[in-house]
C-alpha cells in the first residue's frame, strides 16, 4: 500500500531524512517513533505528498505519488498534521465538514460529519465554536475531520490515513480511544501510519514499529520484535526496561536515565 524508497530531504545543509526505505502493508497500523528532530513528521509529509523529497520515491496503492491527481489523492488519503491553526469562529461541525471538500457537495455530508463527531465522543459539542474548545477537544475535532474525509475509502476497505501525533493534548483515556479507533480502521482495510511519542499508548494497537533517528531508520518490524530494551536505548539514548502486560501481552516500556532515583 505504501512503498518508500531512498527518501532524502535536505534543509540548510542538513539531511532531515537520509536514505529512508519503508514498506507498509494494507490493513495495518504502523507507528513511527523516535526522538525530537528525528525526521518523523518530515517523513509523514513526504508520504502525504505535501513535501517533495530531494531524492527517492513514494508509491501509494501501487502508483507513484507524483502521478496522482490532487483531487483523487485527497479522496483516498487523509492527513492529520501535528498542529492545525484555526482561529476563525467556525463551529465544530463546520470544521469537520471541511473534510468533505474533496468531494462533490452531497446531502449526506452533514450526516457524515455528525457521525464523525459522534465517533470521537463530541456529538454534543458540534454547535460549539472551535476556538472556544479545549486543546484536547480541538484535536478530537480535527481527527473527526479526517474521518469525514476518509469515509468513502473506509467503506471501500482501501485508503491511507496519516496521523502526526494524534494523541497530542489528549488525556490517556482519549488517547487510547483515538488509537483504538485507528486500529479498527486498519482492521477494516485502511492503511494507517501514525507518529507517536507515547510508545505505551501505541503498543496495544500497532502491528509494526519504525524507529527513526537522525533521519535514518534504526529498526522496522513487528511490534514484538522491535520494542526491546536494546532498540529503545539505541533510539532515545536512555536506558529502557521492557516488560509484557500480564493479560494483553503487549509491551510495557519504562525509561530511566542513569543516576535517577525512584522513591517508592
Amino acid at each position: 500500500m505504501i512503498e518508500v524508497h531512498g527518501i532524502v530531504v535536505r534543509r540548510g545543509g542538513r539531511a532531515l531524512l537520509d536514505g529512508v526505505d519503508l514498506a507498509v502493508e494494507p490493513g495495518s497500523l504502523t507507528a513511527i517513533v523516535g526522538p525530537n528532530g528525528a525526521g518523523k513528521s518530515t517523513l509523514l509529509r513526504v508520504i502525504a505528498g505535501d513535501l517533495a523529497p530531494d531524492a527517492g520515491s513514494v508509491r501509494l496503492m501501487g502508483k507513484r505519488l507524483g502521478d496522482w491527481r490532487r483531487g483523487d489523492l485527497a479522496r483516498c488519503r487523509a492527513v492529520l498534521p501535528q498542529g492545525t491553526a484555526l482561529s476563525f469562529a467556525f463551529r465544530a461541525r463546520d470544521v469537520v465538514r471541511l473534510g468533505r471538500l474533496p468531494f462533490p457537495p452531497s446531502s449526506a455530508d452533514r450526516a457524515i460529519a455528525e457521525a464523525a463527531l459522534a465517533e470521537v465522543g463530541l456529538a454534543a459539542l458540534g454547535g460549539q465554536l472551535y476556538p472556544k474548545l479545549s486543546g484536547g477537544e480541538q484535536r478530537r475535532v480535527q481527527y473527526a475531520r479526517v474521518l469525514a474525509q476518509i469515509h468513502e475509502a473506509e467503506r471501500q476497505g482501501a485508503g491511507v490515513l496519516l496521523l502526526d501525533e494524534p494523541t497530542a493534548n489528549l488525556d490517556p483515556a482519549h488517547g487510547l480511544a483515538v488509537l483504538r479507533h485507528a486500529r479498527r480502521l486498519a482492521d477494516r482495510g485502511l492503511t494507517v501510519v501514525a507518529v507517536v511519542h507515547d510508545i505505551n499508548l501505541a503498543t496495544p494497537f500497532a502491528d509494526r514499529f519504525v524507529g527513526l533517528r537522525e533521519g535514518r531508520v534504526l529498526f522496522a518490524g513487528a511490534a514484538e520484535a522491535t520494542i526491546s530494551a536494546e532498540n529503545l536505548q539505541a533510539l532515545f539514548g536512555v536506558a529502557a526496561v521492557v516488560t509484557r502486560h500480564p493479560v494483553y501481552g503487549c509491551a510495557l516500556v519504562a525509561f530511566l536515565s542513569p543516576g535517577d532515583v525512584v522513591a517508592v
